[in-house]
């Protein structure tokens, strides 16, 4: 990110904490659906929600633009099945935007023109081939592996994010070694309900017990120097007592949030509002932003966030140090 760019989302920051500004610093805007995976601890591909045209969309991020949004992330569903993406990435970066992509790799080779327009590529890896093809489908790790090779030779900056889950909490070391082999991050989220997709995740859930231990061998890893690892050291630590999480303020709502395929706007998709939530396209993204609810639940664990929510409270000790391991950049 441009120094200038750092310095407009430091003011942001700023007139959020100190004057009760809603500024949308970091969007994740769900763009579709639509996915080629059907994995287990999701179900959103079988949503019956609408999904925006181009015209909307474009319009939705130049208002974020104006609103002082300095990063979206491009979601989904697979994002790379619209037509349309590769006017979405470039409408991100005329208008100052950022844009990172969610993705299962699946697509990623056939549209590598496109994601080499993408800032930073973030490939979904949940393990081993067996693992990983047990949760997401039979073929998918050959996938995301023919994804990552793409990405590498096509000097795309990438990194993996998994979703820790009881199929892969004992697996973690085979993720780390393809991120050596890569030169890439890896991000490790704890399981939790996204209640625009699967609500019962009992099953597929490690033990607390399982959990930790995993957690607490990242954490030692990450103390030895592997510069591999995605999640801070600190944010390690506090999604180690997963499922209760100790107390940290929540700025969803304030500095990020999300827009649904159908324009709706979250603080966050993994609280159950029982509400009607506002609607960026019938009123507008400043007006929708003002209206929502702020966020109270048990805590969170996700990087983006967990980070954002350190940095808003100047826990700078809770941010990643991350090295560029492959020190090109596109623009």
């Amino acid at each position: 990110m441009k120094l200038q760019d750092k310095l407009e989302s430091l003011v942001s920051m700023l007139k959020a904490r100190f004057l009760g500004k809603r500024i949308p610093l970091a969007v994740r805007l769900q763009v579709t659906n639509r996915c080629t995976l059907q994995c287990k601890y999701c179900n959103l591909w079988n949503s019956e929600k609408s999904e925006l045209g181009t015209g909307d969309i474009l319009r939705l991020i130049k208002e974020l633009a104006s609103l002082g949004t300095k990063r979206i992330s491009i979601s989904g569903g697979e994002p790379l099945l619209r037509a349309d993406i590769a006017e979405i990435i470039d409408c991100c970066w005329k208008n100052g935007i950022y844009p990172e992509m969610n993705s299962n790799g699946s697509v990623v080779p056939e549209k590598i023109g496109v994601v080499k327009k993408i800032d930073f590529l973030k490939l979904s890896l949940d393990g081993p081939e067996e693992i990983h093809d047990y949760v997401r489908g039979a073929g998918s790790y050959r996938r995301v592996i023919e994804a990552a090779e793409a990405a590498f030779k096509n000097k795309v900056n990438f990194g993996f994010a998994c979703t820790l889950t009881r199929f892969n909490v004992n697996s973690l070391d085979h993720i780390l070694a393809l991120s050596e082999k890569y030169g890439a991050i890896a991000a490790f989220q704890p399981l939790k309900q996204i209640y625009r997709g699967i609500k019962d995740i009992t099953d597929i859930a490690p033990s607390p017990e399982e959990f930790r231990s995993a957690i607490a061998s990242l954490i030692v890893k990450k103390k030895s120097g592997n510069r591999y690892i995605r999640n801070s050291l600190a944010g390690l630590k506090h999604i180690c007592s997963w499922p209760h999480y100790a107390k940290l303020k929540c700025w969803a709502g304030r500095i990020f949030c999300i827009i649904d395929t159908d324009g709706t706007l979250y603080p966050c998709d993994r609280i159950d509002y029982h509400m009607e939530l506002p609607n960026c396209i019938s009123l507008g993204i400043g007006n929708a932003l003002s209206l929502l609810p702020y966020v109270r639940c048990g805590g969170c664990g996700f990087c983006g966030a967990l980070e954002l929510n350190y940095l808003m409270q100047l826990k700078l000790n809770g941010m990643p140090s991350i090295r560029k391991i492959i020190n090109f950049r596109k623009r």
